[in-house]
């Protein structure tokens, strides 16, 4: 477990300088530091602010791991380069952009090697199919090459494992296992989960606040390391968030 901090992302105002998207979208661009460290006028606790500009920062997803595996890094999903993600150091509060490409769905980060994982809409599915392709950042080398001014071209740090198995239509919400070898994916092809439910189940229509919920759906995983696709179970409603045990 990670020691217990206080950190929050603060949306104060301030006047911006606005510059081309295009020129400056490079995996491994460093913004300037805004930490800040401000004592709370009723407890007296002293709270530090790792973000100060509103530029839409937020937290990969309450549940997912948020720290680097060196508890140096936060990851989060950020306006500051439009589709990409960040990381803050604790310390010197520096950060770097850490996905060139965008991505799709959840921010996994590997709790035993410093590494990032991630969906990206697949450009090679199949024609009337959609899938994802699965990828991996290579933090510590990222960060490294960051801080010496010596980046490289972003597939350096940035993997492509390959994409599940296209007959599942992979995509939506994905998880990384605690043994960082698999990574769990929405199966979103119906016709496809429908075939391992028991016949006669009852299938979901949709329901709820946002009139979601219809199914059937399921939960894959693929293989980051043999490219492995495995069909893990299926539901008669609609699959939300995949969670994975980071242990």
């Amino acid at each position: 477990m990670k020691k217990n901090r206080l950190i929050f992302f603060s949306a104060a105002f301030c006047i911006l300088l606005v510059l081309p998207f295009s020129s400056f979208s490079q995996i491994g661009r460093r913004f300037p530091s805004e930490r800040k460290v401000v004592k709370d006028p009723v407890t007296g606790t002293m709270l530090t602010f790792l973000t100060s500009t509103p530029n839409g920062d937020s937290k990969a997803y309450p549940t997912h791991p948020q720290w680097t595996s060196d508890g140096k890094w936060v990851v989060f999903r950020s306006g500051r380069v439009k589709g990409e993600a960040m990381a803050v150091n604790e310390e010197t509060g520096t950060i770097v952009q850490v996905t060139e490409g965008g991505y799709s769905g959840m921010l996994c980060l590997a709790q035993k090697s410093m590494k990032l994982y991630f969906m990206r809409n697949s450009v090679k599915a199949p024609a009337g199919t959609k899938n994802v392709d699965i990828i991996e950042v290579d933090l510590a080398k990222l960060f490294a090459d960051s801080e010496a001014g010596k980046l490289k071209k972003a597939e350096v740090y940035q993997r492509n494992c390959g994409s599940p198995d296209p007959k599942f239509s992979a995509g939506g919400d994905m998880a990384l296992d605690g043994d960082e070898e698999w990574v769990y994916f929405r199966i979103q092809n119906r016709e496809e989960a429908a075939k391992y439910l028991a016949p006669g189940t009852k299938i979901a229509s949709n329901f709820g606040p946002r009139n979601m919920g219809a199914g059937p759906t399921g939960v894959g995983r693929y293989n980051v390391k043999t490219g492995e696709t495995r069909h893990v179970v299926s539901v008669p409603f609609q699959v939300g968030h995949i969670q994975g045990n980071p242990w």
